[in-house]
């Protein structure tokens, strides 16, 4: 539990250091999500994945580029990289788990709260030495902070 705690803080610190400006959790896939302000054109994200044992704790960081905007949703793709921080610790496997890509949309269908919205998402997923790969789907929820440029 204590573990938790700390990382959870930690979490939090690194939130508030990187300014970021959007937390999504996708539930279906067990992910916390940190964004920098996904309403600029050029942002990064930073993903934790919630339900592992500390043996196999991976994170995902990744630049994101908005291409397309309307006044209730954000068009966006990006790709980054799936580091996982202990496994290499305990079996000496390499730290770089594998690379991504991202195609999604942000969307904020609810006017009585305008800062919460919807995120739908395909990450084709390849591990480090591209031998297998996958077709991730993830939807999750995300709150905004501060102001919305898209209204």
């Amino acid at each position: 539990m204590k573990n938790i705690i700390a990382f959870l803080g930690l979490f939090l610190t690194i939130t508030q250091l990187a300014n970021a400006q959007s937390i999504s959790y996708y539930p279906f896939n067990s992910q916390l999500a940190v964004s920098s302000n996904p309403t600029n054109m050029a942002w990064a994200e930073v993903r934790m994945q919630m339900n592992s044992a500390t043996s196999a704790i991976t994170s995902e960081f990744g630049p994101m580029l908005t291409v397309y905007k309307t006044k209730d949703a954000v068009f966006y793709t990006g790709g980054g990289v799936n580091i996982g921080w202990m496994s290499n610790v305990f079996n000496q496997s390499s730290l770089l788990k594998g690379y991504y890509g991202s195609f999604g949309v942000r969307a904020y269908p609810f006017t009585s709260v305008p800062h919460l919205g919807l995120n739908f998402e395909f990450t084709p997923y390849t591990d480090s030495k591209v031998q297998t790969g996958l077709l991730r789907a993830w939807l999750g929820v995300n709150y905004h902070f501060g102001k919305n440029k898209l209204k």
